[in-house]
């Protein structure tokens, strides 16, 4: 941590959601770089895949309880949305001493389907993401939408190299994600925290269950 100001220092702490010391969170860091990633900027790469590729994107069912947060629960799950798949990888980088911090937005052009817009309550979504701190700065990246997921809706899968932002998702016919406003960060996030600011934005999304709708139930509203 030398050199590290505040700012970047607070984003390597472990929290409730960010169990980054969990025997499964360091066996996860351990596969993603055995390839041999040496540097910060590497490893990093090598973590966006992995939460990308290897954690599918599913809202519908998803828990939403203090223990479905954790790293190490959407670990062994292997699937969540961006939320989960944003604490996911800021565990990760993390875990090797990379600072990350958890950030989100509302954005337009989001993959969507009939079911799903239904669920957030019309065409504006709240996005996750992360800033993670590499050669010097803050980097944003959004790994969240699979390439399988991709390949479905025809639309490219969004690319990550370490050296420059990869949060603008494409979308359909030519078009991109559009982001709306100025992400909220979360650096030391509760999972109180964080479903509280999904209820914010999307009520139907956070029932007393803590746990998403099941599509079969947000299609019978």
């Amino acid at each position: 941590m030398n050199g590290l100001a505040p700012e970047q220092r607070a984003a390597l702490a472990a929290t409730g959601v960010l169990d980054l010391q969990h025997p499964e969170v360091r066996a996860a860091a351990e596969r993603a770089l055995a390839d041999g990633a040496e540097d910060d900027t590497a490893k990093a790469v090598a973590f966006y895949y992995a939460v990308r590729d290897g954690i599918s994107y599913e809202v519908f069912g998803t828990g939403l309880s203090e223990t479905d947060l954790k790293a190490s629960s959407i670990l062994k799950a292997r699937r969540g949305f961006c939320l989960h798949k944003a604490i996911l990888f800021a565990a990760l980088c993390r875990s090797q001493g990379i600072p990350c911090r958890i950030a989100a937005a509302r954005v337009r052009n989001h993959i969507s389907s009939p079911n799903l817009t239904k669920l957030v309550g019309g065409d504006v979504f709240l996005h996750w993401f992360n800033q993670v701190w590499l050669q010097g700065r803050w980097i944003k990246a959004a790994p969240v939408f699979n390439r399988l997921l991709c390949r479905i809706y025809r639309i490219p899968p969004l690319e990550f190299d370490g050296t420059g932002d990869a949060f603008v998702q494409g979308h359909v016919a030519g078009q991109e994600m559009q982001y709306l406003d100025t992400p909220v960060l979360f650096e030391a996030p509760t999972a109180e925290q964080l479903v509280q600011h999904v209820a914010s934005h999307h009520p139907l999304m956070v029932p007393a269950s803590l746990r998403v709708p099941r599509e079969r139930e947000i299609a019978a509203l």
